[in-house]
């Protein structure tokens, strides 16, 4: 029997967001990381637990993002755990800053090709209670952040 959310969100969804639901990238929790963050929203139950390696020259080597909750949060967790692989710590605050301008630029002719299949997550604009999914593995990267 197929589930009807899932049906219902294939249907909105693009291709690479329900790819990255149903198979998370990163989705594994790790043993050994610099920082962790975990964030929960109270209203809808959606939970982020991030948590990053640095090497010495703090360029992010591991990273995870384990997420419990709809379809958004958990393909928001996963596409923002790829878009930071191999990042310079000190880099995500223009990077995560830039996808934040994304999100809320409602204008489709303005690109943002640095963001890659990041920008798939658009799609939310068109459901505003949506865009607390994605926003909730921003501000606990944005916690990492202020932590490091």
């Amino acid at each position: 029997m197929t589930d009807i959310s899932e049906e219902y969100f294939s249907n909105i969804y693009k291709d690479v967001i329900m790819d990255h639901f149903r198979n998370p990238r990163n989705g594994e929790a790790i043993d050994e990381y610099d920082y962790c963050r975990e964030e929960t929203n109270p209203f809808c139950g959606d939970k982020i637990s991030f948590k990053i390696k640095l090497s010495p020259e703090r360029v992010i080597i591991n990273v995870s993002a384990v997420a419990e909750g709809c379809t958004v949060i958990k393909a928001a967790s996963s596409l923002l755990s790829v878009f930071i692989e191999q990042s310079s710590i000190d880099e995500l605050p223009g990077k995560i800053e830039k996808f934040e301008q994304f999100l809320k630029n409602n204008d489709e002719s303005v690109g943002y090709p640095e963001l890659g299949e990041l920008s798939e997550l658009g799609i939310v604009r068109q459901h505003p209670v949506r865009l607390k999914c994605v926003l909730l593995p921003v501000r606990a990267l944005n916690n990492i952040i202020n932590q490091s």
